[in-house]
């Protein structure tokens, strides 16, 4: 499932349709070239320590780390 695939998902099961990943990081202060090079286990360390729980996208039936490595260069 590619990263666009991840944010529809998302959104459609917020049922608001304006969930998006990248923006919400972008709003904590978060771009995503801060967390290339970054394993998973710190990546998700750095995003908490910023506010966002990503437990609510395990919740949401999504695979945080497929997520996460789009963003620090570990996905396809």
């Amino acid at each position: 499932m590619g990263l666009g695939d991840m944010m529809g998902k998302a959104a459609g099961a917020l049922g608001g349709g304006d969930f998006d990943f990248g923006s919400k990081l972008g709003e904590l202060g978060v771009e995503p070239s801060m967390l290339e090079g970054m394993d998973i286990g710190a990546a998700k360390s750095f995003i908490e320590e910023k506010g966002f729980d990503l437990s609510m996208l395990d919740n949401l039936g999504l695979n945080v780390e497929d997520l996460l490595a789009k963003f620090t260069g570990g996905g396809s």
